[in-house]
């Protein structure tokens, strides 16, 4: 029996325990613009887990200077941000567009809500400078996450961080 490399025992601990759960709904969202070291991190440094081709469709997680997290197929790692490519989004028949997961934070204090627009449910009260993650988008709101909870609020009063 031939005996395993690092990288190779590293794959199969990554099949063994999977991407969770949240990270699988998310549809593709870019194409590599060159042939990428999948890496267990953000930076160099870090072990390669895998080698992606280029034009290989992807699923960005969450950006983070200049690397983005992503999934390819089963795994989940870092490649440079620079070298994706983001493909058109298609609208689904409700007009919601996923977009990849961005942290972002209130510019005001804000009424949250259940649906996209002021005559849905209020949700909650969101203080200024209150930190969320951006899931999706439909016109001029976007959905947010925060404590877990979904809601709504308008484009206008967030400000994107990495």
């Amino acid at each position: 029996m031939a005996q395993q490399t690092t990288s190779e025992i590293e794959e199969t601990e990554q099949k063994r325990n999977p991407v969770p759960s949240r990270y699988s709904h998310i549809e593709t969202t870019h194409a590599t613009t060159a042939t990428l070291n999948l890496r267990k991190g953000a930076g160099t440094g870090f072990p390669v887990i895998k080698v992606v081709d280029q034009g290989a469709k992807v699923k960005t997680v969450v950006q983070q200077g200049l690397w983005a997290q992503i999934q390819c197929g089963d795994l989940l790692g870092w490649v440079p941000s620079m070298y994706l490519q983001a493909l058109p989004n298609q609208p689904a028949k409700d007009g919601l567009i996923s977009v990849p997961q961005r942290r972002a934070l209130t510019t005001i204090t804000l009424n949250a809500r259940r649906g996209p627009g002021d005559h849905y449910p209020l949700a909650r009260i969101l203080q200024a400078d209150t930190a969320v993650v951006v899931i999706a988008r439909q016109g001029a709101w976007r959905k947010i996450e925060r404590d877990e909870e979904p809601m709504w609020i308008p484009a206008s009063q967030l400000r994107t961080v990495y």
